[in-house]
């Protein structure tokens, strides 16, 4: 990719995380098809946030598992989205067109489509952000063909892990494979440990605790 000069938006958004709570509150957001009042909030906290280390960023904007739902459809536009803002906040040229594109695509994937379409939404969206930065298309085999195989290794290592439905454990999961395989692409950002470091667990009803790679204590 050409070297772009960074352009932030002229529009403050001044979004704060009791504006995202409460319109999870008031939302359906769990069931809906992803253009709720909750992910155009949480897409805009992401937008504005100024963190390059994607786990840190998700765990800072979802509220550390204080009253937020474990569950729900704006980890669709959100994984893909923190990719590229993590991205653009280490100096890396991403453009306020990819984030609306990486977020635009996410919203077309319905909720649950894990257990009902076999795709994770939080996979797809980090794939969605790898394809937007190969410059993948239907028609473009070699990034096509990179792409497929991105998506694979993320699937595989959440088929790996098991376990029951929690759309913080496929989030970890995405951020941490798609980390490596950008960096592979040129697209380095800083590590981070992601075993043992789920602060969201005594939300989810269904946490599979200890068999759960990212729950605390496994570090």
């Amino acid at each position: 990719m050409a070297k772009q000069t960074r352009k932030r938006s002229s529009k403050i958004h001044r979004i704060s995380y009791e504006d995202f709570r409460n319109a999870v509150t008031a939302d359906a957001c769990c069931t809906g098809d992803g253009t709720d009042t909750t992910t155009t909030l949480a897409t805009l906290i992401v937008r504005d946030h100024q963190g390059a280390k994607p786990a840190e960023v998700l765990e800072d904007v979802l509220g550390q598992g204080e009253g937020t739902p474990v569950h729900g459809v704006w980890h669709h536009a959100l994984i893909g989205e923190i990719l590229l803002v993590c991205l653009r906040n280490a100096g890396h040229p991403i453009t306020d067109g990819l984030i609306d594109e990486v977020i635009d695509r996410g919203r077309q994937i319905p909720g649950g489509s894990c257990g009902f379409l076999g795709i994770c939404g939080s996979l797809a969206s980090a794939a969605s952000a790898y394809g937007i930065l190969l410059g993948s298309t239907p028609v473009a085999t070699a990034p096509r063909e990179q792409l497929l195989a991105f998506t694979d290794r993320l699937f595989a290592r959440l088929s790996e892990i098991g376990g029951s439905r929690c759309c913080k454990k496929s989030s970890y999961v995405a951020l941490e494979v798609a980390v490596e395989e950008l960096a592979q692409l040129g697209f380095a950002l800083s590590t981070e440990e992601y075993e043992g470091r789920c602060p969201f667990f005594a939300s989810n009803d269904t946490c599979d605790g200890d068999a759960c790679v990212y729950f605390p204590g496994k570090r």
